[in-house]
């Protein structure tokens, strides 16, 4: 390896951290707003920064003129996908440990995979089927079905994480030409449409001025983290930075702790070491993989 390649790693590396303890901070402060108000309007808050905020990056860099790009069948279906992850989200974050929710959500990857041999004909080795089948197990873990602390929003982090994963093999169809900026402004705008109009729905809470503070801060914190994960995905070797996405998971523990006071059971403990664990297997079994297809 070059030293060019070993400081793009590093600078990847490093932003990957960044953007998961940028999310671990937006799940935060997000977590916080379910207190007093409801989920479409911390949609549509949060929804309305971050629009403004990606607005005022594309017309700084040049990229508003691409925003018809918007308009295109793939990019609204990943839109309306995102919107709906969104509700998801915000419903199963109001009720469980920051850290059990981050969890399951971790299980992202595992599922992509499973879903790319079924739906693209993929094939995997035995090896990345025992991860797959462990981390699941671990997701079990961690919602405990059979245990009287099951409740609806494990189903709902559940049901968010299988969409993440719809979601990001949806986007893998997006055309290259269209910049990541202007498919996150869709999304961004979406969300804020969708809780807009869910706001119609369900009564309204006047957000305090901390509130609405909390809110923007999320918003900013959530568009740094998709800049990061962008930047570390488009300098770096993907197979060295993709494992650091796990780093979410130490800055999402201690936000719960600190915040509310959250500890994780033993099984839940349990569950989080095994969904982590073998998702780092199933990347590092990819780099093998990959590494020898190179070598042939």
């Amino acid at each position: 390896m070059s030293e060019a390649e070993a400081a793009a790693n590093r600078l990847g590396i490093n932003a990957m951290v960044a953007s998961q303890a940028s999310f671990a901070v937006s799940d935060t402060l997000v977590k916080l707003a379910t207190a007093s108000l409801p989920p479409g309007e911390i949609m549509a808050i949060r929804g309305l920064f971050a629009t403004v905020f990606l607005l005022a990056a594309l017309l700084a860099t040049g990229g508003a003129r691409h925003l018809r790009h918007v308009r295109q069948p793939i990019v609204l279906l990943r839109a309306l996908m995102e919107a709906s992850i969104t509700i998801l989200f915000v419903l199963a974050i109001a009720q469980l440990p920051i850290g059990n929710f981050t969890a399951i959500l971790l299980s992202t990857p595992l599922m992509i995979t499973a879903f790319a041999v079924f739906a693209m004909s993929a094939k995997i080795g035995w090896r990345r089927w025992l991860a797959i089948v462990i981390g699941f197990g671990g997701v079990v873990m961690v919602a405990k079905p059979a245990a009287g602390d099951f409740n609806a929003a494990a189903g709902l982090a559940i049901a968010c994480a299988v969409l993440v994963a719809l979601r990001d093999l949806v986007t893998r169809r997006v055309p290259a030409h269209i910049p990541s900026l202007v498919i996150t402004f869709a999304t961004t705008f979406a969300t804020f449409c969708v809780g807009a109009a869910l706001m119609v729905l369900q009564p309204l809470a006047s957000p305090s001025a901390a509130q609405a503070l909390g809110l923007a801060l999320a918003a900013a914190c959530v568009t740094l983290a998709n800049f990061f994960v962008i930047l570390a995905t488009r300098t770096a070797d993907i197979s060295v930075v993709a494992p650091f996405r796990y780093a979410v998971m130490p800055f999402a523990l201690v936000s719960g702790f600190m915040v509310w006071g959250d500890v994780p059971d033993f099984w839940a403990a349990c569950g989080i070491a095994l969904i982590v664990a073998s998702g780092l297997y199933a990347f590092y079994r990819e780099r093998l993989r990959t590494r020898a297809a190179s070598k042939g």
